[in-house]
This record gives C-alpha cells, sequence and structure tokens, in this order.
C-alpha cells in the first residue's frame, strides 16, 4: 500500500553484483519454466574490468531444491446427529469441519489439505398428515433440506505466496477486507422443499369419478447458490409441481340381448352376445409445472472497476397430459394418450423481489398473462390405438375362423422456431402424422374337421397309438374233423390251426350225445382232449375267437383322407400404413392439435386420425395453410407401406410338419418441395416430386437352382440363356401392349433386330420380366409385366420337419430319436427404386420420351434387382444312437443372382456345403484334481464332438451384351474342428478345442491359405 509502482513496472533489487529484476505479479506456485542466461557484455569504457575478449566456461545448473517447509498440522471433525419425531418424521443434522495441514499419515506435506473446510446439512422427512384428523385421510409427506459449505483457501488466491490472513491483515480498510474474503472463498448454500404425492386416502369400496383420492400433488423446489474467485453469483432455481388426477374402474358389462329367447339359436349367438360396457375403464389427467432459472455473474479480477453484466438461462414450461382407456365391448377396445406441451414466455433480465425490484413486476404480469393464455404451445402429440375382434367365430358356419383388426394412430404438432420482428421470418410449425391399419385371420382347420363325424374318425383312428386304443371287434371261426377215436384217459391232440387260445371243444359220438373229458391247451393251433370214456367214430368241433381285421382298403383311405385333411391352420396378415410430415404449417395447436385458421379447422379430424393421403399437401397450398417465406427449404413427405403375409401349417400325416409361408412387402415414400415464389404462389415447377422405396416378394426358383457350373462348358448358365431368350418374347409383348394403348406407336419404327422399338435389348421394361421368367422357369409369355408384382403373384417358401422314424420298431433298437429337417427360402427383391426425373407423360397419360439406347424411359430408376434363394438346409439328418453316439449330416445350398440394369449383367453367386459332424458321450468321468490342499474327486460326463464342413462358394459375372461368363471370386472351403467339453461345476465348464480351415482359392489371381 501507498506504492507508486504498477503491475506494469519492472522492480529491481541489487544484491551484491547481483540484479534480480521483476516484472508483473509472479507467485512461486506457478513457476514451470526457469531460464538461465548468460552475457559478456562488449566493453563500452575506459577503466573497466571487462577485457572485451570472448570466454568459455561451463555452467551447472544441478538442482533446485525447495526447503524450510512449514508442516503444521491440522484437525478434522465430523458430527451427526439423528432424531425421530415420534410417527411424525425425522430429522437429521451432519456437520463437518477440518482446518489447513489435516491429512492421513501417508500424507506428504503437498498433499495435506490446503484449506479451511465447513460445512453442515440438516434434513428432515415429515408427515404432515398427522396433524389431521384420521377420518380425513390426508396424506401430506414433506422433504426438507438446507446446506451450506464454506471452504477458505490457506492462500489469497490472487496471490498465491501470501498467506490469506496475511492479505486481510494488510488490508486498509473493513470494506477491502470483506471484498478479499469474499473472493477467496468457495461458498455454496442448497436449500430443498419437495411435497410427494399429497392427497387423500381412498374411503371406500366402490370408487367413483368425483373422489378426492383420485388427485394427488407434487412440488419441489431445490435451490443452489454458489460463488468462489472466478464466479461472484451463480444461482440456480428449479421449481417443479404437478397436479395429477388418476381414475381406475371394473365398470358394468350390459347384454340387453342376453334374455330374449327368439335368440338362443346358435345363429343369432352373434346378436345374443352383444355387449357394452357403461365407463371408460381409467382415465387419467396430468398437469406438470416446471421452471428453471439461472444467473451467472462472473468477477473481472484484472479490472474491478470493468463490471460485467449478468447472464441469464430461464425455462417455463406447462405440460397436460390426458389418457383415457375404454372398452367399449368386450371386442372393441379404445386407448388414447395426448400430451400438450406450453412455454410461459418470460422477459428478459433477472427475476428477484429484493435485487430487481423495478423487473420483478414486469415480470409476475407478463407470466400471469401468458398462464390465464394457458401459454405458447410448443409440443402437441396423441396415440390413439384400438382393437377389435370381429366375433365372427360366433357364425355357426366359421366358429374354427378367429379374426381381429388393429388400429394405432399418431399425430405431432411442433412449434417452429421465433425469430425477431425485425428479421420479419416465419418459416411456419411442422406437422406429422402416422397410422398403422392391420387385420389379421387365422383359420383353424382341426376344429372344422372335428365338426364332421366322419373326418374326426379318420383324424381319431389315424393318429399316433390309434391302433392300441382302438375297441377289438371279434369274429367266430371253426374246426371240424370227423372220425376220430378216443381210448379212456388217453389224451389225443387235434391240430385246429384256428391262431387262437380262446376256444371251445366239442366231441359229439355217434348217437348225437357229447363224450365227456377234459380239455387241455397247446398253443394257438393246437388243443389236448383227455376223454372220460372210450369212443369211436366222433366228431370234434373247435370253435375260437379271433380279431376281426380292419380291411386294407378301408385303412388306405383314412390315410389318404388324413393326407388331404393335412392343412392344420392358415394365417393371413395384412398391415397398411401410412404417414405425413409437412413443415411450414401456419395454424397454431389449440384442440387436439387443431386451430381455425382460414374459416377452416386445420389440419382437419382426418389428419389427426391418420386418414388422409398425398392429397393433404395440396389442400394444405389451396387453403393457404402453408408459410411464403422462402428461407424454408425442407420437403413434404409422405409414406405408404402395404405388406401382407401367409402362413399355414400342414401335417400330411403324423411325424411330418410343413410350416408354409408367402410374403409381399412394398414401401413408397414421397418428397415434394413447396417453396413459394414472390407473389406468394407455389409453382408446380419448384415441387421436385420425388418417388422412392423398396419392393420383395416370395417366389420359387427351385427350377433353375440345381445347373451344374463348371469350367468344362466355360461356365455357361441355361438359365442365363433363357434370360436372354426371353428378352425378344418381352420386347414383342411390351409392345403389343404399347400399340393397344397408342395408336401412334409403329413397334418396327427404328427398332433393333429381333426387338421392338423402345424396347431394346437393354431396355429396363425388358430385362426385369425376362429376368424373373428365366430364373423362376416361368413362360415367358405368362410372366407379370409389372414392375412391382402383385400378391396374386406370391409363391409359398416352407419348411419341412420329420421325426416319425422313431415310432417305427426296428428303429426304436437302435436310435433314441431321428429327425430330418429340409428350408426352402426365396425372395425376388428390389432394394432401392425412385423417380426418374426424365419420365414424362402427354396428356393421354403416355410417355413417348427415349433414352440413348433408343428405349422408352421408365417411371421409375432401378438399379440392381435380386433373387435370393436358400436351401438351409437342402437335407439335414440327425441321429441320435442308443449308445451315445450322435451323428449328423447337413447340405446347405444357397444362391444370389443380382441383375444390374446399369451395367446389363447378372452377378451369380452360389454357396454349396457339406457338413458332416459326429459326437459321443462318455458318461460319469471321474477325474482327479491335485493341489496344495490335496485332492478332490470330480465325476461328470465328458462330450466329446467332431465336425467337418466343406464349403464351395463362387461368383460368376454374366454380362448380356458381351456374351461373356466371368468367373469373379470364389473359394473351396475345408474346415475341420474338434472339442472336448467337461463340466467341472455348476459354473465352470473345461473345454478343449482345435480347428483347422484350408482355402482353395477358385480364381487364378489368389492363393491358397491355410
Amino acid at each position: 500500500p501507498g506504492s507508486s509502482l504498477s503491475v506494469s513496472d519492472v522492480f529491481v533489487v541489487t544484491k551484491g553484483n547481483a540484479r534480480i529484476s521483476v516484472s508483473g505479479n509472479p507467485n512461486l506456485s506457478n513457476v514451470r519454466v526457469i531460464m538461465v542466461g548468460v552475457r559478456n557484455p562488449i566493453k563500452t569504457r575506459k577503466g573497466a574490468t571487462d577485457d572485451g575478449n570472448p570466454k568459455s566456461g561451463e555452467i551447472w545448473i544441478n538442482e533446485l531444491r525447495l526447503n524450510d517447509f512449514v508442516e503444521n498440522g491440522g484437525w478434522a471433525a465430523n458430527a451427526h446427529l439423528q432424531a425421530r419425531l415420534a410417527d411424525l418424521g425425522t430429522v437429521d443434522m451432519v456437520g463437518q469441519v477440518s482446518t489447513p495441514g489435516w491429512g492421513s499419515l501417508d500424507k506428504k506435506v503437498n498433499e495435506r489439505s490446503k484449506e479451511e473446510v465447513m460445512s453442515y446439512d440438516i434434513s428432515s422427512s415429515l408427515e404432515l398428515g398427522k396433524f389431521f384428523p384420521e377420518e380425513m385421510g390426508v396424506r401430506l409427506p414433506v422433504y426438507i433440506g438446507y446446506s451450506e459449505t464454506q471452504i477458505r483457501p490457506q492462500f489469497n488466491p490472487l496471490d498465491p505466496d501470501v498467506p490469506l490472513r496475511d492479505a486481510i491483515r494488510n488490508a486498509e480498510d473493513k470494506n477491502e477486507r470483506d471484498s478479499i474474503l469474499a473472493i477467496s472463498e468457495d461458498y455454496s448454500r442448497r436449500k430443498t422443499i419437495s411435497i410427494n404425492n399429497a392427497g387423500i386416502t381412498k374411503r371406500g369400496e366402490k370408487p367413483h369419478p368425483w373422489d378426492l383420492s383420485n388427485i394427488s400433488v407434487n412440488y419441489t423446489y431445490n435451490e443452489v447458490y454458489k460463488s468462489n474467485t472466478r464466479t461472484e453469483i451463480d444461482l440456480e432455481k428449479n421449481y417443479r409441481g404437478g397436479l395429477n388426477y388418476n381414475f381406475n374402474a371394473q365398470p358394468a358389462n350390459i347384454t340387453p340381448l342376453q334374455n330374449v329367447k327368439f335368440l338362443n339359436s346358435p345363429v343369432f349367438r352373434i346378436l345374443k352376445d352383444f355387449n357394452l360396457y357403461t365407463f371408460p375403464r381409467s382415465i387419467s389427467y396430468r398437469i406438470d409445472v416446471s421452471r428453471y432459472y439461472n444467473e451467472i455473474k462472473t468477477r473481472n479480477i484484472n479490472n474491478p472497476n470493468l463490471l460485467i453484466i449478468p447472464s441469464f438461462r430461464k425455462d417455463f414450461e406447462w405440460s397436460r397430459i390426458f389418457d383415457i382407456k375404454y372398452d367399449v365391448t368386450r371386442q372393441l377396445k379404445i386407448d388414447f394418450t395426448s400430451t400438450n406441451i406450453a412455454r410461459i414466455d418470460e422477459p428478459e433480465g433477472g427475476v428477484d423481489r429484493r435485487r430487481y425490484r423495478n423487473d420483478y413486476e414486469l415480470w409476475k404480469d407478463s407470466v400471469l398473462t401468458n398462464i390465464r393464455r394457458l401459454g405458447r404451445p410448443t409440443s402437441y402429440n396423441h396415440f390413439i390405438n384400438a382393437t377389435y375382434n370381429l366375433p365372427i367365430n360366433k357364425l355357426p358356419l366359421l366358429s374354427w375362423v378367429n379374426a381381429n383388426a388393429r388400429f394405432g394412430a399418431d399425430y405431432s404438432w411442433l412449434a417452429g422456431p421465433l425469430f425477431p420482428d425485425s428479421l420479419n421470418i416465419n418459416i411456419g410449425n411442422t406437422i406429422k402424422n402416422h397410422n398403422e391399419l392391420s387385420f389379421s385371420a387365422m383359420a383353424n382347420l382341426t376344429t372344422l374337421y372335428s365338426k364332421s363325424k366322419f373326418l374326426k374318425n379318420i383324424e381319431n383312428n389315424t393318429r399316433p397309438g390309434a391302433a392300441a386304443s382302438m375297441k377289438t371287434e371279434y369274429k367266430t371261426v371253426t374246426y371240424t374233423r370227423e372220425n376220430v377215436n378216443f381210448r379212456t384217459d388217453v389224451p389225443r391232440t387235434i391240430t385246429h390251426n384256428l391262431k387262437t387260445r380262446d376256444v371251445k371243444v366239442k366231441v359229439m359220438k355217434k348217437d348225437g350225445t357229447e363224450l365227456p373229458g377234459k380239455t387241455e391247451i397247446v398253443s394257438d393251433n393246437r388243443i389236448s382232449f383227455i376223454p372220460g370214456e372210450q369212443a369211436n367214430a366222433t366228431i370234434v368241433t373247435v370253435e375260437g375267437q379271433v380279431p376281426r381285421k380292419r380291411n386294407p382298403l378301408i385303412v388306405t383311405g383314412e390315410y389318404f383322407v388324413r393326407a388331404l385333411m393335412g392343412i392344420r391352420s392358415v394365417n393371413l396378415t395384412y398391415t397398411s400404413s401410412q404417414g405425413h410430415y409437412l413443415p411450414g404449417f401456419l395454424p397454431e395447436s389449440r384442440f387436439l392439435g387443431m386451430s381455425r385458421f382460414n374459416d377452416v379447422l386445420a389440419p382437419g379430424v382426418p389428419f389427426i386420425l391418420g386418414f388422409e393421403n398425398e392429397g393433404i399437401f395440396d389442400k394444405a397450398v389451396s387453403r393457404r395453410w402453408l408459410t411464403t417465406d422462402t428461407i424454408l427449404n425442407m420437403p413434404a413427405t409422405y409414406s405408404n407401406r402395404k405388406d401382407i403375409s401367409l402362413r399355414s401349417t400342414v401335417e400330411p400325416f403324423p411325424g411330418m410338419r410343413i410350416d408354409v409361408n408367402a410374403d409381399r412387402r412394398f414401401l413408397e415414400n414421397v418428397s415434394s418441395y413447396y417453396i413459394a415464389d414472390i407473389n406468394g404462389n407455389f409453382p408446380d415447377s419448384t415441387r421436385n416430386r420425388i418417388v422412392n422405396g423398396n419392393f420383395s416378394i416370395s417366389i420359387i426358383s427351385w427350377g433353375t437352382a440345381f445347373e451344374k457350373i463348371s469350367k468344362k462348358n466355360d461356365y455357361a448358365s441355361a438359365a442365363f440363356e433363357a434370360f436372354r431368350k426371353n428378352t425378344v418374347i418381352i420386347s414383342e409383348r411390351r409392345a403389343e401392349s404399347r400399340r393397344e394403348a397408342d395408336p401412334y406407336y409403329n413397334p418396327d419404327e427404328q427398332a433393333e433386330s429381333d426387338y421392338k422399338s423402345g424396347y431394346g435389348k437393354t431396355s429396363r421394361e425388358v430385362l426385369i420380366p425376362a429376368f424373373i421368367a428365366a430364373y423362376t422357369k416361368t413362360n415367358p409369355r405368362h410372366v407379370g409385366l409389372e414392375t412391382f408384382p402383385s400378391a396374386m403373384r406370391m409363391m409359398p417358401n416352407w419348411r419341412l420337419t420329420f421325426d416319425g422314424f422313431s415310432k417305427f420298431e426296428f428303429v426304436q433298437k437302435a436310435f433314441r430319436s431321428v429327425s430330418i429337417s429340409h428350408q426352402y427360402r426365396s425372395t425376388y427383391q428390389i432394394g432401392s427404386y425412385t423417380t426418374n426425373l426424365n419420365f414424362r407423360t402427354d396428356l393421354d397419360g403416355i410417355c413417348r420420351i427415349r433414352d440413348l439406347q433408343n428405349n422408352f424411359i421408365q417411371q421409375y430408376e432401378i438399379n440392381v434387382v435380386t433373387i435370393s434363394e436358400q436351401f438351409s438346409p437342402l437335407l439335414n439328418v440327425d441321429l441320435n444312437w442308443k449308445n451315445n453316439l450322435t451323428t449328423r449330416f447337413e447340405w446347405r445350398k444357397s444362391r444370389t443372382v443380382s441383375l444390374n440394369l446399369t451395367s446389363n449383367q447378372i452377378a451369380d453367386a452360389r454357396v454349396n456345403e457339406l457338413v458332416f459332424g459326429a459326437g459321443y458321450r462318455f458318461d460319469e468321468v471321474q477325474i482327479i484334481l491335485k493341489s496344495r490342499g490335496g485332492q478332490r474327486a470330480l465325476k461328470s460326463d465328458l462330450n466329446l464332438r467332431f465336425d467337418l464342413s466343406i464349403r464351395d462358394n463362387k461368383t460368376i459375372a454374366r454380362k448380356l451384351i458381351e456374351d461373356v461368363n466371368q468367373p469373379v471370386v470364389g473359394l473351396k472351403v475345408f474346415t475341420v474342428g474338434a472339442t472336448a467339453d467337461y463340466v467341472l461345476s455348476d459354473r465352470f465348464n473345461l473345454q478343449i478345442f482345435a480347428d483347422h480351415t484350408m482355402n482353395n482359392p477358385f480364381v487364378a489371381n489368389t492363393f491358397p491359405t491355410s
């Protein structure tokens, strides 16, 4: 104090021959680099001791060391008090103090605390509902918290070489001392108050919509204040409040026609079961208000006289959420959820009743006005879901059919950004919607078969084990033998060959009386008769009961009919979805995301339910719903997706199951730009409408899957040759179709050889149908010409499994199980298509524009179409032997044929793989583990496995124009693997394995690897 030096002056101190110069206000704690300079000045005056000659020497700077550390220790203390206020709640108090020098015994001096810390925290959780009478059922949980933390450094943070106490002591007056202390301390304060789920406890059993117990209240206030050397004020406030209404009920179900007698007939069951619920199952409404306020004011350390204006961040939102679940009937259920978010705009500047007294009243009036207006809407969205189980199964003739429909829709409105009025910019808001309608029907044909007594008997007679449970019918068979002589008590054996032990024996004498005696059954074909007296020329009659065998023709017929009954179920699913995205939408959100704009409700009820089509964009233009601000450059989009799926389960006889499926998927995306000109109009020239999407359909390409492709025939393919020939036929069909629509078309004008005009060898309208016909082995004169084949052209794919061999006795002797499986999948797909910008139609709807190859322009630009086929597997046999041996054989094939419509070539990629596997299980194998503590015996199964795989994959490029088949890439891969598994415990499994792979390249430009 009192010095005339400033921070920018150089302060010089001499000591002997040494001179020390200091500029600024450095401190030792910030020293990072030390530079030593040595000078030999030129002699400038006579008599100087400097001889003026150059000098040579060595200068060592070996070590810099600080000593005389202050090793004064510090102390610290913690205190914690917890008090329970009976059933009212609890109070917690925590305090902490530590002084400079505090640290654990293992801490070095420079690692110990260099600050004084004082903090305390008081919190309380109270149930204030206890102050109300118990019969009122008031629930009022409150949490209150308050804490302060004060960190005072040992050294002045603005001058770290000076202890803070010395800096305060050297201050001129109390104001300066307080200023130094305020700048040096790191101070934080936290205030919290929270009320969670306050309300009235439910009384009584039956709920009512007007019950106060349906209402609950939440409120939270959290304030954090901080200040430190760099920040004068850092104030953060969070306000959150909510009012919830939630009503759940079990409404009564009304069946007004249940007691109408003439509806008792099954024919009228669909009318008799008509029902209606009287009230929604659930209603909830929630109001959430959240406000965030943050004020930050930094200190100007270098120039305290220059004040820094504080910065503010404010966010005030008001959310309203409504949800209703209404089961209209037992079959029809509807859910609706909406969320409306509004912003309470606040004026600029700080908000504090004491520090900003003049601005506070302005802020208050502005906020209250916005609240009365329900805020400024910023976002609205709702979701609708409806499911309906069609009562078609209540019709007697259709009780075996189940059908349901589901509808889902969502709509959202999003406010656009705000710009200053001076810029005169309004890019509008954004709306979008989406809906999905799906229909599913399942026919359970097993139930249908059971309605016929004849078919039900066949079902029972052909099921596994039916013969054993079937009631056995018997018939009587007779054996007669004449002139049989008997001697008294001498057994006589009679061979009757009736193949039964259930026999009755009669021996008649000449006089017609029965010879007494005893009968013994020797076997199914012999008896022994012991007569009681002698008789000659007797007649022996043996009557037996044998099972009546079923007629083989009847049994064969039953199994034949059972095979026809093999279709057990059929499931059809159809899904249609649409969506719109529209930027630049001017109307605001008032009711259900709509508002009245230009005397029309915008965007309209159909749009918020998702039922609109692409025409909504033109409607928005005609009704002036779109902004005319040219700064907006975002497209409006429309998406349309249609999927159909067919599933069926077929069991032609017990043990065999075939899962059949067929699919078709189509996706279309449309984008258009709606940009206004200087007159506020939306000309068609700026639309730039683009359509893109993808497509796939299941097909059968089995007919060309087993072609032999080898080097001997130059990798030729019969399917590719058929493709080349098909192009001529498809060209003719295209020309015939066009001539019917365009009377001015001449198919022979400027036509290629063998092709028609406009449909040449490289025409995409020719190549795609020719490609499909060739690889599905379809007659090219019957194949569809459409770009996207219809659902009627779906073909089935399947998966077959058979485990019926296990039911044969000779198989059961050697195997525990025998399983055979097979799967086939084939798909035709267009990975991507987009609008051809050169495509234009005349007034008659016909495009007459041609490309450079003299082909007619196609509506869509398609670069690649693909047929993907997999036998996964073609054949799989799993054998589980009774001697713990398992064996497996699998043959897989796959093929991907891609037609590139840009380069006019086909990439034919084929994979053929054989897998052989075997395994053996050794039961209860004992091993001994030794350790320092002794040894331990383990007993578990040892599983051995061996697999051999031979995989052959190759890709052939087939060029249409050049007529070349060129191998591109390929490998023959041999893989051998063996594993041994042993379970040591529930959590530890030991496995030893070995794998070896050898690659033999298909083309000459690569090398074998192993």
